[in-house]
Formats: structure tokens, C-alpha cells, sequence
């Protein structure tokens, strides 16, 4: 995940770059560079997808514990451990949803038409792989949850004083 967390950090600066070149030829010459709205994004979806597995293993997405933090240990383990089954099937399912798509479109050879001919089917991998390992997580975070230690993450948040 530290691998593609990288990747998704270097797609996430050619996203810049490539917003930012557009946006220079474009105060130039009054014209968009060709291109670069498919570079940006094909980047997103890089930066997006293959960041996924990593964010969660740091405990940097989204986490609202409002109701798990009242509940007593046991019983917020049963709550989290329910929560991070039903993500690992929900996940499992996108994961081969979306890589049945991929293998379509690779098939297919999908291009995306614009100013520039463009390959779609690579984004469908990305996000296939980038679903599948967030997938790992979320089932090695069920197996530490019902083995009675904290997910990936939880150890590292920080609760604000308020």
C-alpha cells in the first residue's frame, strides 16, 4: 500500500502539472493544450484509487466513532467488527465488478474520443486494483477486530480536544 500510496501521490502532482500547463497555454494562446484534460484525468483516478489501501491502513480517511465511542468495549467490537464485514463484502463485490468491466474494456480496446484519442480500459484497472487491495485492508481489519486489537489507523488517531 506504501508503494501505491506513492504513485498516488506522484499521479496527484501531474494532475497539478498538467492543470497548471493548461492553464498557461490556455492564458497564452486562448486555446486548450491538447490532451491535458485526458492526462488530468487519468491522474485523478490514479491518484484516487491507488491511495485508497494506504489511507485506510494510515486511519486517514473519514472515521465518524460517535456511536462506538459510547458504546462499552464488547459491544463496539461486535458493532466494528459487523461494520468491517459488511465493507469487506461490499468491497469484494466492487472489486469484481469493476474488474469484469476492466477486462471488457480491455477486450474492447475503449477509447475516449476527444481532441485526443484516448485509452479508458488502464482507469478501469486502476480502480479495479485500487478497489481490491482496499479490499485486503478491510478484511485484515475484520480479522484484527474479531481477534480483539484496534484496525489499522485507529491507533493513530488524534481526537481533538473540544
Amino acid at each position: 500500500s506504501a508503494a501505491l500510496g506513492i504513485v498516488a501521490a506522484g499521479a496527484l502532482v501531474v494532475l497539478m502539472l498538467a492543470t497548471v500547463a493548461d492553464v498557461a497555454v490556455r492564458w497564452i494562446s486562448r486555446s486548450s493544450l491538447p490532451g491535458m484534460l485526458e492526462v488530468a484525468e487519468t491522474a485523478l483516478v490514479a491518484s484516487v484509487f491507488l491511495g485508497l489501501a494506504w489511507t485506510s491502513i494510515k486511519g486517514a480517511h473519514v472515521a465518524v466513532t460517535i456511536v462506538t465511542d459510547r458504546l462499552g468495549p464488547r459491544t463496539a467490537r461486535i458493532v466494528s467488527s459487523a461494520v468491517w464485514a459488511l465493507s469487506t463484502v461490499l468491497l469484494i463485490w466492487m472489486t469484481y465488478a469493476t474488474t469484469v468491466r476492466a477486462i471488457d474494456s480491455t477486450s474492447r480496446h475503449e477509447t475516449r474520443f476527444g481532441i485526443v484519442q484516448w485509452p479508458i480500459y488502464p482507469m478501469r484497472w486502476i480502480i479495479a486494483i485500487g478497489l481490491g487491495l482496499w479490499a485486503v485492508v478491510a478484511l485484515m481489519n475484520l480479522i484484527r477486530v474479531l481477534r480483539g486489537r484496534t484496525a489499522f489507523g485507529e491507533e493513530e488517531e488524534v481526537i481533538p480536544d473540544v
